[in-house]
């Protein structure tokens, strides 16, 4: 595992270089060097490990990759020392290949392949190369993109901005066969468009890497042994994710089919509302009779043979308080206390009957209840949306947790066993390489501590 952590580690470094070639554009051939010098008869035996500072070298191609011109800052490079790397783009449409010229503005399945590999050596390894192509797709012309060995690195409402990349000679050196030596863009494409592309070769990552830490491989081995453990619990936290999705799936449905039933339920009210409505004269007039049954009844027991109290229930707050003020603390005021309250309850009874068989009446003319009906119809088309999504969802986790089986499978397993026989072979490798990459300091400035090469592509 540790060879791809640290491979890995290499192509996420350098991806954030994209900056650098976004920024490289029609004008970057004009760019200045701090030291624009060429140095002639420039070779890899001869080259200074250290110096005091970089070097750019910008190459310009043919369609297909092959230089036609190579510039240090603004000034044109005519020396002989040959570039240490390849790089060829092949295009093909609807499966058949086809040069840039005949593939413009033509309409079809689209596929361009971008290879590279380094040429340079050093004590028999080859000097390798973080190669990152950068390049921009039109909305309006390309669809159903797929990317091998690439990824879409920013959207915007007009355009892709797309990169691809690759470690020259890393298989070769490390003795793997899993490092991308190629970027494969595939497209649908109407009338194909594509401007200029720039591809960085850069080994500076590679020679500059820290590599102490590889001298303990019981630690590398360990840390091997501890992400397949990790994995392992992902994977049970997955089958988790997947019952857990499974349960809230089947919750959704059944809310849906509740909330269909009270879409079928309000309907069938409407058709009831006209009946409850014939009702609501007898039940205020009921309420009320028995109000004033009970207004009667506590008027006679508060009434002396000289001083009759008549509550109605128009006047029985105003009355009971008054004398609740004239009485003195004691058993009457409290009586006096609980009858107004038991005479408010009632009354609050007999309101909340007039605002019920008003709201059944109001009903009745049909507005409230269409919009209640119309509002219950959305909520159950928005569960049966949502029972949609959940399934989705559902089916996303089973996709997850298939995916890190085959990824602990078909790789962690296969490195924990690397871990186990192949790793000090690995890290000799790694050690070789890192010095190949530090033996290739400089192209055409012999002052130069580091190099790096931007590559462009004419637009189709």
């Amino acid at each position: 595992m540790k060879k791809q952590i640290i491979i890995s580690s290499l192509i996420v470094a350098a991806l954030w270089s994209l900056t650098a070639i976004a920024v490289f554009n029609t004008a970057s051939a004009k760019e200045s060097e701090s030291s624009g010098l060429l140095a002639n008869n420039s070779t890899l035996t001869t080259k200074t490990p250290i110096a005091t500072s970089s070097e750019t070298v910008y190459v310009m191609t043919d369609e297909n990759g092959n230089a036609k011109s190579k510039f240090i800052g603004s000034t044109i490079y005519d020396g002989n020392e040959n570039l240490p790397f390849e790089f060829k783009v092949s295009y093909f449409l609807d499966g058949q290949e086809i040069t840039a010229k005949d593939l413009a503005g033509k309409s079809g399945h689209v596929k361009i392949v971008f290879n590279y590999a380094s040429t340079a050596r050093y004590q028999s390894r080859l000097v390798p190369f973080i190669a990152i192509t950068n390049l921009v797709l039109d909305h309006s012309k390309f669809a159903n993109i797929k990317l091998d060995n690439g990824k879409i690195v920013h959207e915007t409402p007009d355009s892709y901005i797309i990169a691809g990349f690759s470690l020259a000679g890393g298989n070769s050196n490390l003795g793997v066969d899993f490092i991308p030596e190629t970027f494969t863009l595939e497209a649908d494409v109407t009338d194909f468009k594509l401007e200029n592309t720039y591809t960085v070769f850069d080994n500076s990552l590679i020679a500059d890497l820290d590599l102490s830490k590889l001298t303990d491989l019981d630690s590398v081995v360990n840390s091997i042994y501890q992400l397949s453990d990790g994995l392992d619990k992902i994977i049970s936290g997955a089958n988790t994710l997947v019952d857990g999705s499974a349960a809230a799936l089947d919750g959704t449905k059944k809310l849906h089919e509740g909330s269909k039933a009270i879409a079928n339920g309000i309907t069938e009210l409407r058709t009831k509302l006209g009946e409850l409505t014939d009702n609501n004269d007898n039940l205020n007039n009921g309420a009320s009779s028995i109000f004033d049954s009970i207004l009667a009844t506590a008027s006679q027991r508060l009434s002396a043979p000289d001083h009759p109290i008549n509550l109605t229930q128009e006047n029985f707050e105003i009355t009971l308080n008054y004398l609740i003020r004239i009485t003195p603390e004691g058993p009457e005021k409290t009586a006096l206390q609980q009858t107004l309250a038991q005479l408010r309850t009632v009354k609050g009874f007999c309101d909340g009957l007039k605002d019920y068989t008003a709201g059944v009446a109001a009903a009745a003319g049909g507005e409230k209840v269409i919009e209640l009906s119309a509002g219950a119809t959305q909520i159950s088309d928005s569960l049966g949306d949502l029972v949609e999504g959940q399934t989705k969802l559902y089916q996303g986790t089973i996709t997850l947790r298939d995916g890190l089986n085959t990824f602990k499978t078909s790789g962690i397993d296969k490195l924990v066993n690397f871990a186990k026989n192949d790793l000090s072979r690995f890290t000799n490798n790694l050690r070789a390489t890192v010095r190949a990459a530090a033996s290739y300091r400089n192209f055409g400035n012999t002052d130069a501590k580091s190099v790096k090469f931007v590559v462009k592509t004419p637009s189709i």
